[in-house]
């Protein structure tokens, strides 16, 4: 499926591996909305990509707020008329450190922002999807949502949970709509920095996977339905 003119949600975009893959969309000829929790970062960030091809659109906004989430597909569909890949990246992660010293407040931040803002998003966007029997969702998992690690717990908690989410949604899209998990690999970001507490320049950057990107979504199609994907296979 050719991606020029296609319609795009990015949660997280300002950056890591949103703002990879909103470059790389927008370089492939896509209309992309994307959001990122801070107005300044936002404002910068679609200045510094402007020129780069396509469509765009940015919202400050936080995905764990319905309100926000709700905004963020409504000026999608407003700007594109239909949200053709919905593609739910945003997510945080906390401080390392064991479960039994993680306070409860860090857990619900976690699973907030995480599980419950891809779900926020697919409630807003699925419908429109399931009425045109035509779309794809991507909820970014993690090699931590597939096998757990220490330190970690809250956040391999909520991907295993988007891995779980993935096949209900998959299983309730309906005829046309693909839904997967897809777990990115290992990418330098600041995000992972953190979780691994030391230097990962030695791994790709967000635009180094950015080729995978495509290839991975221009090749969606109807049998990939509630398939948990890796990045690194394309």
């Amino acid at each position: 499926m050719a991606l020029k003119g296609k319609s795009f949600i990015v949660t997280g975009g300002t950056r890591g591996i949103g703002r990879g893959l909103v470059e790389a969309l927008l370089g492939a000829g896509g209309r992309v909305a994307f959001c990122g929790r801070s107005a300044k970062t936002v404002a910068k960030a679609v200045e510094e990509m402007k020129g780069l091809g396509g469509a765009l659109i940015g919202l400050a906004g936080d995905i764990g707020s319905d309100g926000d989430a709700k905004k963020l597909a409504g000026a999608a569909l407003s700007a594109f008329g239909a949200v053709d890949f919905l593609i739910n990246n945003a997510a945080v992660l906390a401080t390392p450190d064991t479960v039994v010293n993680t306070p409860p407040k860090v857990w619900e931040e976690v699973l907030r922002v995480n599980v419950a803002g891809t779900v926020n998003m697919i409630r807003h966007v699925l419908p429109g999807m399931q009425k045109r029997r035509s779309g794809a969702i991507v909820n970014l998992s993690s090699g931590w949502g597939r096998v757990g690690e220490a330190r970690v717990a809250s956040y391999c908690a909520s991907k295993f949970a988007v891995e779980g989410l993935s096949q209900s949604v998959a299983a309730e899209a309906g005829r046309g709509v693909v839904v997967i998990a897809l777990n990115p690999g290992i990418i330098a970001t600041d995000m992972l920095a953190t979780a691994f507490e030391s230097d990962v320049s030695r791994y790709p950057s967000p635009r180094d996977i950015a080729p995978r990107w495509l290839r991975l979504l221009e090749s969606l199609e109807p049998k990939d339905n509630g398939r948990s994907l890796d990045l690194d296979d394309f």
